[in-house]
């Protein structure tokens, strides 16, 4: 085994191309700005065009190139075009970003199955077919991550639709990671915490219910989208060469930590 540590000190993406979904705002922007700025070529996928190009806007200047593609990822043509973009724009794809989700809560008795079947389409279903479409196109080396939740372990007593889709999304990512691993493909997720996105700007505008949150996390912040992106450039990167099936918590540890203080309770006798 090589001693060479370099990969370690300085990430080079140079030569290889990314497809992130979701990248026109939050964790998947930032991942895409985060891919493009160590020298990998983005293709760009996600329904909101400004949102698009505005990704564009902030990639411009680094070291690695960018294209868009405006598209809904849940239409049964979208695997297929979102890969082919990819191909065409820059001619290879080694590394695939799943970030696009939606984030919709409700009480069980109001769920209705239209909106079941809108949260698991966006959230689990487009990750696995542009998978399974890009697949033919990955060698030795590829790197699979999909953006998963901490609400995979704890969910919102809402959010039972959101956090079954994350629960999913990391079973993904094993599952892809058991049949790739021997291909020399890996896959692994990763969960962030309370992240400080558009995905959570409803709840963050009330300020009583963002220091509640605040207050509720073990760290007394909520989480950048850059510190997200730093963990997808690692498993994107050659130093994560063994890293197959994995699941990250970036969450400040919020999964880490039962948030209910023990009362005092003194240890009598030897």
């Amino acid at each position: 085994m090589s001693s060479d540590f370099s990969s370690l000190t300085r990430v080079d993406l140079g030569g290889r191309t990314a497809i992130v979904t979701g990248a026109a705002s939050g964790i998947g922007a930032a991942i895409a700005q985060t891919l493009a700025a160590a020298g990998a070529s983005i293709l760009l996928a996600d329904r909101d065009a400004s949102g698009l190009q505005a990704t564009r806007d902030a990639i411009a200047g680094a070291a690695g190139r960018s294209a868009a593609l405006a598209i809904d990822v849940t239409g049964d043509d979208a695997p297929a075009r979102i890969v082919q973009a990819a191909l065409d724009a820059f001619g290879s794809i080694e590394i695939v970003v799943h970030a696009a989700g939606i984030f919709e809560t409700a009480e069980i008795a109001d769920v209705t199955p239209a909106a079941f079947d809108r949260v698991f389409a966006v959230n689990v279903r487009a990750p696995y077919f542009v998978t399974q479409a890009a697949l033919p196109h990955l060698r030795a080396g590829a790197s699979i991550i999909v953006i998963a939740s901490g609400s995979a372990q704890i969910p919102s007593p809402t959010g039972s639709v959101y956090g079954a889709t994350k629960g999913a999304l990391v079973s993904l990512a094993r599952g892809f990671a058991a049949e790739l691993s021997p291909l020399g493909i890996r896959a692994n997720a990763i969960s962030p915490g309370p992240i400080e996105t558009p995905l959570l700007a409803t709840a963050l505008a009330d300020p009583d219910a963002r220091r509640s949150m605040e207050a509720a996390l073990p760290t007394g912040r909520l989480g950048q989208a850059r510190e997200v992106a730093s963990v997808a450039l690692f498993l994107a990167s050659d130093a994560a060469s063994y890293v197959h099936g994995a699941n990250y918590a970036v969450d400040g540890g919020t999964t880490a930590v039962w948030g209910v203080t023990a009362p005092s309770n003194p240890v009598e006798g030897g």
